[in-house]
């Protein structure tokens, strides 16, 4: 009964885990790395780095996952009646919340969540394969050291001495392009760049059964993209019931309304409308098959992203002139419904958030984030530039 009582005054409890060693959290194996690579213990940064990022890895895997089965799970009968309507609203989150605590307890068991906020930019923005690339390289693993700048590149594509890095190994160490992977890509990276291929050779069959599956994978990346942006929140304030909620929520839907650009990351080239495209390869494909109706839902779902796209306005002017076909074929798909209209929301959320909460100097009200307490290392001051003229150019 005091466990409860506590959780739900605070609506906070940090408890995570580890897969082995609750002590061994990637923030300080992150930072054993770092003192290993400092000190060229080459082996025990290479040691160190993949520990932290398979732990990395683990814990958001478990947090996120905890999140999305919390959000789809059915709860037992209500507590409180139909007609309450805020009542029901706060037993649902109260239940949710619940369920997230058990589903955290039984997989993270006992180590503690907060993070130094420089540590998680690092991992966000790849930075621990900037150290792994120059730690292979060291210990003479060549086709890993490439692989880890091409996947620091990917994220970070202006970083000019990585370019030069990655250079050297194919140009100067001989390193074969194919076996050249990014580290982090998501399973529809891969799916989408097949089903492209495959439309290329006109492989029509291949091109439906790539993009379908690329669909799938890319909305539960963005599904899981979006679980990753409802974390703890430090307000730096005092603000009363509602405003606490509102404030916290606006922080939360300014990060899910990233996840989009983040994902828009094909190894590196952003495709800015990579998810209606996988309507267009699909609309032309299954007309290929000679599956209008596939088609025609498919051309609808583009136009819901892009409605004055001249070229899939004529491909469905064309698609009227076949026979059998009118306009009530040209239904939009399910997922793609769902998530124009999340969007068209949202948008518009944020913008009278934009538009209203100026008061008087013109700015607006917002938290800036929470502000963790920092490690005693500062990793975002620690140089990573010892490879020697004579060798492979430094990373910054």
């Amino acid at each position: 009964m005091l466990f409860k009582v506590c959780f739900l005054s605070l609506l906070v409890y940090f408890c995570s885990a580890t897969k082995a060693d609750p002590a061994n959290t990637y923030d300080i194996l992150y930072s054993q790395a770092v003192e290993a690579y400092l000190n060229e213990q080459w082996d025990e940064c290479v040691t160190r780095m993949n520990e932290a990022i398979e732990d990395y890895h683990f814990y958001k895997d478990a947090v996120v996952g905890c999140r999305l089965e919390c959000i789809k799970a059915s709860f037992e009968k209500p507590l409180v009646s139909p007609q309450l309507e805020d009542m029901k609203l706060w037993e649902k989150m109260i239940k949710k919340t619940l369920c997230l605590l058990k589903c955290k307890k039984e997989i993270l068991k006992n180590r503690a969540e907060l993070v130094d906020r420089k540590v998680e930019a690092d991992f966000d923005t790849l930075k621990p394969y900037d150290y792994l690339q120059l730690c292979y390289f060291k210990t003479n693993d060549n086709v890993k050291a490439a692989s880890c700048a091409y996947t620091f590149l990917t994220m970070n594509t202006n970083h000019s001495v990585m370019k030069e890095n990655l250079r050297f190994f194919i140009n100067e160490l001989k390193v074969d392009p194919n076996y050249i992977i990014n580290l982090e890509a998501k399973p529809y990276v891969d799916m989408y760049l097949r089903g492209s291929e495959a439309y290329k050779k006109k492989d029509y069959d291949r091109t439906t059964n790539y993009m379908e599956l690329s669909l799938v994978e890319y909305l539960q990346a963005e599904e899981e993209c979006r679980a990753h942006c409802e974390g703890p929140f430090d307000q730096g304030w005092f603000p009363d019931f509602i405003s606490s909620i509102s404030n916290h929520y606006t922080f939360t839907l300014r990060c899910k309304r990233r996840c989009a650009k983040k994902l828009q990351n094909l190894n590196g080239e952003i495709h800015d409308d990579l998810l209606p495209s996988h309507y267009h390869y699909l609309q032309f494909a299954y007309f290929k098959l000679g599956n209008i109706e596939k088609a025609c839902q498919a051309a609808a779902s583009y136009l819901l992203f892009f409605p004055n796209d001249e070229t899939m306005i004529d491909n469905k002017n064309f698609y009227m002139t076949l026979g059998n076909v009118n306009e009530s074929m040209f239904v939009p798909r399910a997922e793609a419904l769902h998530y124009h209209e999340r969007e068209l929301g949202e948008k518009a959320l944020l913008q009278f958030i934009e538009d209203s909460f100026q008061f008087d100097e013109g700015e607006i009200l917002e938290a800036t984030g929470p502000d963790f307490v920092s490690s005693n290392m500062d990793l975002a001051a620690v140089p990573t530039d010892l490879i020697t003229e004579n060798e492979i150019p430094g990373s910054t």
